[in-house]
């Protein structure tokens, strides 16, 4: 924990003492109200029913991609799959279901093109999972390399072009409307809730903690570790896959190039929200907070209309200071001086 690596007088009282543990604790929404105030300076329209629609739409996404990997980061292993997974989950569902020289041609209905890609997440998630849990593989590069191959193959099975459009119901969560707000923003935001009782009341939440502390800690207590990592990993699967529904339904077309580096910010977003890349922490509303950061610079910097390189150096710097911040918690830092 951050408390862990940081000196405190014994003169403190401990009220401040108190308040410390606290902002350290919540450290991401000190960040998001610091941001906030500091884009209502530059622009009050941060703060217009128009932004919130826009701010919700980056979040969907990115808040799907960002659950996935914290919950394999949970288990002490990584998934550089789960954008590659959202993709080719919807390239699936529009090669089934449209008309179009390189798709299928059996334009099924939009409910099947549904299940495929949750099919698709479930099943990447899975093989991710026996690789790692029950093979021995080592997570970092068996993921990427399972990434991709499902990007290749989606790539094969189209012909590298778009495939648009959708049937009209596979595009109602990704472009539905609750009165002004987007209806996936709104669904994500419930599935945070969800996850979050998962994480806190369920013996499959705290097996996912005890397995990323320590697997043996987690064999003495009887805990099945390879059960536990392939639980984790189909759920990353299955977070990722309805981000490609939402993000197919968005768009209204599918195609290799639909998503490009939300991978990066969704390790950032994971991190600065409290998530330890060594296992065994993580918090929802910290991820959700770290979410919520990430998307608020992002959507400060489309109304700023700063130029893209700036943003692709902000999103550099976003992971560089999630690395930062998961040294310190994890005390390396100190290590490293001594």
């Amino acid at each position: 924990m951050v408390e862990n690596v940081s000196f405190r007088p014994e003169s403190e009282s401990p009220i401040s003492r108190r308040l410390l543990d606290f902002l350290s604790a919540n450290f991401v929404w000190v960040l998001v109200l610091a941001l906030s105030f500091v884009a209502y300076l530059i622009n009050p329209v941060f703060y217009s029913m128009g932004n919130l629609y826009n701010l919700l739409v980056t979040f969907s996404v990115l808040g799907l991609l960002t659950l996935a990997e914290a919950v394999v980061l949970l288990t002490g292993n990584f998934d550089n799959s789960i954008e590659f997974t959202m993709i080719f989950s919807a390239m699936v569902a529009a090669w089934l279901t449209i008309d179009h020289t390189y798709a299928s041609g059996w334009q099924l209905p939009a409910e099947i093109g549904i299940l495929s890609t949750l099919a698709v997440g479930i099943l990447v998630g899975a093989v991710n999972g026996v690789l790692v849990g029950y093979v021995g593989m080592q997570p970092f590069i068996t993921t990427f390399a399972s990434g991709v191959v499902v990007s290749g193959l989606g790539i094969l099975m189209t012909g590298g072009s778009i495939l648009t459009p959708y049937p009209e119901r596979f595009t109602t969560l990704g472009r539905g409307l609750v009165g002004p707000l987007p209806l996936s923003g709104l669904f994500v935001i419930g599935l945070y809730l969800l996850l979050h009782l998962v994480f806190k009341y369920t013996r499959v939440g705290r097996r996912l903690f005890v397995v990323g502390g320590s697997i043996e800690a987690a064999r003495s207590l009887g805990v099945d570790a390879k059960k536990t990592q392939l639980i984790a990993f189909i759920l990353a699967g299955l977070l990722a896959a309805i981000g490609g529904w939402i993000l197919g339904g968005r768009l209204n077309s599918a195609s290799g190039q639909m998503s490009s580096g939300q991978l990066l910010l969704a390790y950032g977003a994971a991190v600065i929200g409290g998530v330890r890349l060594g296992g065994g922490e993580a918090k929802i509303s910290g991820i959700f907070g770290g979410v919520i950061l990430i998307a608020s610079i992002y959507t400060l910097m489309n109304i700023a209309r700063v130029d893209p390189y700036v943003m692709t150096a902000t999103t550099g710097t976003v992971i560089l200071l999630a690395m930062l911040i998961d040294a310190l918690k994890s005390g390396a830092f100190l290590r490293a001086r001594h």
